[in-house]
């Protein structure tokens, strides 16, 4: 049985087919609405995250309107600074508003009675907005506070900037119909920012089918393995630093990093500065062999810096649980990951900052393959009832309706 809905438009910089960040989120999304019976389109940028370069295939425009299952895809050129550093970014983001509002004024792309914008960049709320059409609805995603991170990794030198960007948020937020977050400190953070408009806590979701616990490979050596996006907020000059101590205690462990963003040639040069030999650098693998990349590291890393942590979620720990691998986070008490550990019992928390104690946690897993079969069975069991695909769209979508008040109506498949 379908239901009635309206068209939804979606504003965001970033989806398929880029693989790490926000798209794969957006596609998720975009795609589960189309199936349910949604009218979809998506207003987003050329392919470019995170290494900035468009693929060969999108740089002509030939597929910059395209349909895959279900969703109309508009796509816009991204601006390519020649260095990518946070003005870069932020310029990179005032053309991605610039140039939709020229195809929202050219009629390429239609205003819409229904608007979902996500949030790594509040520009994007705020061509959303402008994309709605006059009495319509306007919901945001904030996977990321954009100030606050910001702030936390020393990208705004001056607080005349910081509070632009929170007056900003505050302005582009507030005139939207609902807000969806990824934790209770994300909640918390924007309520303590003035934000009053109603805010709901949609956290990450896996597909749990897709991700399967796999059988580690007889004889392989033990992993400890970082796998996601290369940049500057997941601070990852602590998985370096883990990289030295391992190494100066004469510990066997291999470190792996499986990733691409900014950071890459950074960390590869710092590595091979230290004389390490006892890590790896290697691209992220298809999409098609995820499970299997997954069960490569049988502890898992998720570095976080402390200034940043309520700031966003690191999404890749849902994914990790749902391989039923176990993994070491860098969290201080109170932080959405400290408390998802006292609420899972599937991994553990150290001080970020803090090398040996990283180290410690590290080689205690690493020693233990009992302790490590335990912690992934308890997160496989608690992603599967809590972030399993169904459950989290499935809500999200009932909620959306209750904003933009669209009933439930069935109607004949």
């Amino acid at each position: 049985m379908k239901r009635s809905a309206p068209t939804v438009l979606m504003v965001t910089q970033f989806y398929w087919p880029e693989i790490v960040g926000s798209a794969p989120y957006c596609t998720d999304l975009a795609e589960w609405l189309a199936r349910e019976g949604w009218r979809v389109r998506i207003l987003t940028c050329r392919p470019h995250y995170p290494e900035g370069v468009v693929p060969v295939q999108y740089r002509d425009g030939l597929l910059d309107r395209e349909t895959r299952r279900g969703a109309t895809i508009d796509r816009l050129p991204p601006w390519q600074p020649a260095r990518r550093g946070a003005l870069g970014r932020m310029l990179g983001e005032f053309a991605f508003l610039g140039r939709g509002l020229w195809a929202l004024a050219t009629g390429r792309v239609s205003r819409s009675d229904v608007v979902i914008s996500l949030c790594p960049s509040v520009l994007a709320v705020v061509l959303g907005r402008l994309s709605c059409r006059w009495g319509g609805h306007h919901v945001a995603m904030v996977h990321d506070i954009q100030s606050g991170l910001a702030s936390g990794l020393g990208m705004v030198g001056g607080s005349w900037l910081l509070r632009l960007m929170r007056a900003l948020e505050r302005w582009a937020l507030n005139g939207t119909d609902g807000i969806f977050v990824l934790s209770e400190n994300m909640r918390e953070r924007l309520r303590n920012q003035g934000i009053t408009t109603p805010i709901e806590v949609m956290p990450i979701w896996v597909d749990a089918d897709l991700i399967q616990p796999v059988e580690r490979t007889s004889g392989a050596p033990t992993t400890v393995l970082y796998s996601g996006n290369l940049g500057r907020k997941q601070a990852l000059d602590q998985v370096i630093e883990l990289a030295e101590v391992l190494q100066r205690r004469g510990s066997t462990l291999r470190v792996v990093v499986r990733g691409k963003g900014g950071e890459a040639d950074r960390l590869m040069a710092e590595a091979a500065n230290r004389g390490l030999r006892n890590i790896e650098f290697h691209p992220l693998v298809p999409a098609d062999r995820f499970s299997e990349s997954l069960a490569e590291g049988d502890v898992h890393l998720v570095p976080q810096d402390a200034a940043t942590a309520d700031f966003a979620v690191p999404s890749k720990i849902y994914s990790i649980m749902a391989a039923g691998r176990p993994f070491v986070a860098t969290a201080l008490p109170d932080s959405h990951l400290w408390r998802l550990q006292q609420q899972t019992g599937a991994f553990q928390c150290v001080p970020p900052g803090d090398a040996d104690a990283l180290a410690d946690a590290v080689l205690a897993l690493g020693a233990d393959s009992r302790r490590r079969e335990d912690l992934g069975a308890r997160g496989r069991a608690f992603v599967v009832a809590r972030h399993d695909k169904p459950v989290v769209l499935g809500g999200f979508e009932a909620t959306l309706r209750k904003f933009i008040r669209v009933p439930i109506v069935k109607q004949p498949a």
